[in-house]
């Protein structure tokens, strides 16, 4: 019962961004995928999938959730965390050090020439995809696009099936190699942060992972 209603709420997270004219104007389609994995945090299957008793004593407190932010070299992680303190109190942000651990990503194979690429891309915007990179740096992933970033392969799997069900077909999920840097963490963000920062992504670090994550206890200010 309980994976079933886990399965459930995920389902309709992504489901959101198709019925999401019944409450108003619709949203950034980024927008709607930090809200589906910062409400996967709140989401937890305990034991081996049955229906639980009720435990005894003080019930277990649910761990926060942190938008993750990165990760950048030196220079310009400063200068987003510059951008990040016009935002959010400075006790809500900390940083903590990537020593290259693996990450999932969501992508389109690479393109026969820029050019292609180009063309693909203007395709994503007209079905109303964001968000997306053209990689330019990785002599192997040349001309391929970027759809997402995630630190686990169920999360990549849950934005890849959002996107198909938006007509992206040639998307693909898939473990990316660990990155180095500095990652910043922006403790219990609302959608309002939330949309700001990816604004300033893309604006100004559109190569950087954006994402959310059980706050670690390892974080530094």
């Amino acid at each position: 019962m309980m994976r079933w209603l886990v399965a459930l709420l995920l389902v309709a997270n992504i489901l959101f961004g198709a019925l999401v004219g019944f409450g108003g104007p619709a949203r950034n389609p980024d927008a709607q995928l930090l809200d589906l994995q910062m409400n996967a945090q709140q989401v937890r299957v305990v034991g081996g999938g049955q229906d639980q008793p009720p435990a005894k004593g003080k019930p277990a407190a649910v761990p926060a959730a942190c938008l993750a932010w990165g990760p950048f070299n030196e220079a310009d992680a400063a200068r987003a965390r510059e951008l990040l303190s016009a935002l959010v109190p400075a006790d809500a942000v900390n940083s903590r050090a990537l020593a290259g651990a693996p990450s999932w990503w969501v992508f389109m194979p690479p393109q026969k020439s820029r050019a292609e690429a180009q063309r693909k891309m203007a395709e994503l915007k007209g079905l109303g995809i964001t968000g997306y990179s053209l990689v330019e740096a990785d002599n192997e992933w040349l001309n391929a696009i970027e759809l997402g970033v995630f630190p686990d392969e169920a999360r990549a799997r849950d934005y890849l099936t959002y996107l198909r069900q938006r007509g992206v077909r040639t998307a693909q999920a898939g473990e990316r190699r660990g990155r180095t840097g500095i990652e910043w963490l922006v403790r219990e963000p609302g959608d309002a942060v939330m949309a700001r920062v990816l604004e300033i992504k893309q604006a100004n670090f559109p190569d950087s992972a954006l994402g959310a994550i059980e706050c670690p206890l390892d974080a530094t200010r």
